[in-house]
């Protein structure tokens, strides 16, 4: 269920930009809001390249642990994470000490090397949805209807040249967020590089 923002295609020209808007976070993330899995959590993992096709998101997941593709089956994600491999993967008690903040921080060996770095806000997202009893809002979460992309800039003129994206979703409850810092950003061709952070560079 990719949607593509409008002004996605001509934003820049030539550049196009998908944003992979699924499972966009609700960045009015706090400490006096609980986490949502469906909005918060897994934006993380797509963020993180955790549910690619090169990593757990391949048809056959990597070390035992398989994700949906890109999080198209938040469902089956829930329950890999929650009851997978006996319920090893979160320490409820000890939320840091959770497979799934050790492994991406390469607290414990990897393969995928480092995803997650501690403290950061990724980070804390996971860490504390463990720590709230990793409950699956499914009927709660508001859901995304509409995804808008924009930008400092239209047209890059030099080599030099750089403009920001901005993702803001809006919800079905009425609310809407800015995104951009968890939404994962990519150009289908190679005048252009985005980074991370929707930097957009000639």
């Amino acid at each position: 269920m990719n949607k593509r923002g409008p002004g996605s295609v001509e934003t820049f020209m030539p550049l196009r930009v998908i944003l992979f808007a699924c499972m966009l976070p609700g960045i009015a993330f706090g400490t006096d809001f609980p986490v949502s899995f469906r909005n918060d959590v897994m934006a993380v993992l797509s963020k993180a390249g955790c549910n690619a096709g090169a990593c757990h998101g391949n048809r056959s997941g990597k070390g035992g642990f398989k994700l949906s593709l890109r999080g198209e089956d938040p469902e089956a994600d829930y329950a890999t994470l929650v009851a997978g491999v006996t319920g090893r993967r979160l320490d409820f008690n000890n939320p840091a000490e959770s497979l799934l903040l050790l492994k991406p921080t390469t607290a414990v060996p990897h393969e995928g090397q480092r995803r997650l770095d501690p403290g950061s806000r990724e980070y804390e997202i996971i860490r504390r949805w463990i720590a709230e009893r990793a409950v699956d809002d499914q009927r709660q979460a508001p859901q995304l209807v509409r995804l808008e992309v924009s930008a400092s800039s239209h047209i890059l003129h030099a080599p030099k040249d750089h403009a920001q994206l901005t993702a803001r979703a809006h919800y079905a409850d009425g609310t809407k967020r800015d995104v951009t810092g968890l939404a994962c950003f990519e150009a289908v061709n190679g005048l252009v590089e985005v980074s991370r952070e929707g930097r957009v560079q000639s």
